[in-house]
């Protein structure tokens, strides 16, 4: 019997019982089975250190260990047929470039770049490269950033702030790839954040770009408290308006490379982000709706950024968005993509002359002792603003019998809702004074 036949015979015969090994088509023979690798050493656990010169490696160790493993099996498994069969039948796959403007950030980068570097994707899609752009940093973050397989760029001087270290890193690195993450510097994306933003685009060819649902950092102390709640009923709006949003906010939000380039091809400048806008993720949202995109938020998609921790830390913050979004109205006029904002404003207006009006009142009662008459039929808007407040607060990730007692009592919130009313007014005073609002 010839070894062909021999080999036919054991084919017939039924499988071995141990495991078939792959055997050359041409000639029949069966190789000698290969001798196991010896397994690789045992990385020690790496530990932080307290010292905050000492270099991350915990994630790089990680990185490194799954590289080995993932060459490894490449190396030790199937035939040239078998690999040809893999590439034949291999998902098309879409490219996410990440820029991270970062204007000292020192302490937050870490956080911020490990969380992408952890990031689960499918076998669709990849992240082609994560890009830190310094921008006017005067601490460490281009050193801290550089601790980890990501790409650096520095601005030591760059007038136009977020929007110009986005735009550098737009056309840097950015440009070849199919979709584009932008994010802060001081914003954490859960592990599947990327694909859930990524997947939404992919179904969805109408929609140019996807923001995150963001939650507050956790912290502690009554201003945190009140901006947690604060995001909490805003993404409750969005739930009702079935996931379209105003603005693709810039805390996190992923953009279509076909809609950036539209929008920059259509500018002077040719860059998409507007370097004169306050709110460059506003403006830029206007532009792709003006150009026939659709915005919207990925519901999956959640990320935690860091709220103001003072007072006078938010206000500059509101003073900033609420000249920055009457700014850009103001600039494009009444159109399709900013009627609903202007109605929005319009609704404002009324209800910062009747909550006036009421205050006035109240005064003068006070003021002359006209005595109070309470009817029970005036007590239902009240229940059912104060049902909403409840509702809205259950929801809340992490609640507290503090957030349940924040909520029930009214007035603090009530306060809050003034004092941000105060800033938006405040900032239409400045907008139609001409006043200049700085970052």
């Amino acid at each position: 019997m010839t070894s062909s036949q021999a080999v036919r015979s054991r084919r017939a015969d039924g499988p071995p019982s141990r495991t078939p090994t792959s055997g050359d088509p041409a000639t029949g023979r069966i190789p000698a089975p290969s001798r196991p690798r010896p397994a690789a050493p045992t990385r020690p656990a790496a530990r932080r250190s307290h010292d905050p010169d000492a270099e991350t490696i915990t994630l790089r160790a990680a990185m490194l260990a799954r590289e080995e493993a993932r060459q490894g099996a490449a190396s030790a498994g199937g035939t040239a047929t078998a690999t040809a069969t893999r590439r034949r039948t291999r998902v098309p796959t879409t490219t996410v470039a990440v820029l991270v403007p970062a204007h000292d950030e020192e302490e937050g980068i870490v956080a911020t770049v490990e969380g992408l570097l952890e990031q689960r994707v499918p076998e669709w899609l990849a992240i082609s490269g994560i890009v830190v752009v310094a921008n006017n940093c005067t601490d460490r973050t281009a050193e801290v950033a550089r601790r980890y397989p990501v790409t650096v760029l520095e601005m030591e001087r760059n007038p136009d702030k977020k929007a110009g270290a986005l735009n550098h890193g737009w056309r840097v690195a950015a440009q070849d790839a199919d979709l584009v993450l932008t994010m802060d510097a001081d914003t954490v994306l859960l592990p599947d954040t990327v694909a859930k933003m990524a997947e939404e685009l992919r179904g969805n060819a109408v929609l140019g770009a996807v923001c995150a649902r963001y939650w507050a950092s956790p912290g502690k102390g009554l201003l945190w408290r009140l901006q947690r709640l604060e995001y909490t009923r805003y993404d409750d709006l969005r739930d009702l308006r079935g996931w379209r949003v105003s603005v693709a906010s810039g805390a996190a939000a992923m953009y279509r490379t076909a809609a950036l380039a539209a929008v920059a091809a259509g500018r002077e400048a040719g860059e998409p982000w507007d370097g004169a806008s306050l709110i460059e993720d506003y403006a830029l949202t206007l532009e792709l709706k003006t150009r026939g995109w659709r915005v919207a938020a990925a519901r999956g998609a959640h990320v935690y950024t860091d709220p103001p921790t003072t007072w006078r830390s938010l206000w500059q913050q509101r003073l900033r968005w609420g000249r920055g979004g009457m700014d850009e109205v103001l600039k494009r006029g009444w159109s399709p993509a900013t009627r609903i904002d202007c109605l929005s404003y319009v609704l404002f207006a009324f209800s910062v002359f009747f909550r006036v009006l009421f205050l006035g009142m109240l005064t003068l009662m006070i003021v002359y002792a006209v005595p109070f008459r309470y009817a029970l039929i005036g007590l239902i808007p009240l229940a059912v603003m104060w049902l909403e407040r409840m509702t809205s607060m259950w929801r809340l990730p992490g609640r507290s019998w503090r957030d349940v007692a924040l909520v029930a009592i009214l007035v603090v919130e009530d306060f809050y809702g003034f004092f941000l009313e105060l800033c938006a007014v405040t900032a239409a005073w400045r907008c139609l004074n001409a006043r200049r609002q700085a970052w």
